[in-house]
């Protein structure tokens, strides 16, 4: 596994978790905005980007890296960033790993415990079947014009599902559906920052990320403006805007 990474200086940590078929290089312009002092970690999760792995691609597997990553952290503060799969990922970290985060920011990111209806159900479970029916190549342009309203966004959503492949990336989508564990009883034990690009028409992410705050008090939701699925690259300068203000920087 790739990780790119800068040292705390203060104890403090902010963990970017990119989403499936993508990789770290989706939040390069969000470095920029962390202060000077603040550790950086930033990952290519395994199978993505420059990380390989030999085998299947299971959630469980996901999950064992990022807590192995974070037990390599000397601190007093960590914030994981995630956008789709990367926000499964940290919502997960966080439900199985109790205390040790102290914020979370989900961005295009369904909600793992939330419930789900019959459709729901029924496309969550046909999802990838109806995907490796797909001519690959058309699925990796109708994916990538859903990830941006900017071309610059299409552009790099293209070119990374593209490297990503097929087979692998069929793989992910399958293991990343292990992380919803719908349970309505279920509440966020960190306040969290919900992203939601105002075009975003990935699943039902929309809708359970607009409802998410009516259920947990810990949730708030900002829309950003013109954006899609990957709205930290469709409105970088909003989206820095709203970390700021959440993380204090």
């Amino acid at each position: 596994m790739l990780v790119r990474r800068r040292e705390s200086g203060n104890g403090a940590w902010v963990v970017f978790l990119h989403g499936a078929g993508m990789d770290g290089h989706m939040f390069d312009a969000q470095l920029p905005a962390v202060p000077d002092d603040w550790g950086i970690c930033v990952w290519d999760a395994r199978g993505h980007g420059s990380s390989s792995f030999d085998g299947r691609f299971t959630f469980a597997d996901l999950a064992g890296d990022l807590a192995a990553l974070l037990q390599t952290m000397p601190a007093t503060r960590i914030v994981l960033v995630g956008q789709s799969m990367g926000g499964n990922l940290a919502q997960f970290h966080v439900a199985t790993h109790p205390g040790a985060i102290s914020q979370l920011v989900l961005i295009g990111c369904t909600d793992n415990h939330g419930s789900l209806s019959r459709g729901e159900q029924v496309l969550l479970a046909l999802s990838v079947p109806i995907l490796a029916a797909y001519p690959w190549r058309t699925a990796v342009r109708q994916s990538a014009a859903a990830c941006g309203t900017t071309q610059t966004t299409r552009d790099y959503a293209e070119r990374t599902l593209t490297a990503t492949g097929r087979r692998r990336f069929l793989h992910v989508l399958d293991a990343t559906r292990q992380a919803i564990r719908p349970d309505p009883t279920y509440r966020l034990p960190v306040p969290t920052l919900l992203l939601l690009g105002e075009f975003d028409r990935s699943g039902n992410i929309a809708a359970a990320m607009r409802s998410w705050p009516d259920r947990d008090p810990q949730a708030r939701l900002v829309v950003v403006a013109g954006a899609g699925h990957n709205a930290n690259q469709d409105s970088p300068d909003a989206v820095n805007a709203e970390l700021a203000a959440f993380l204090g920087w």
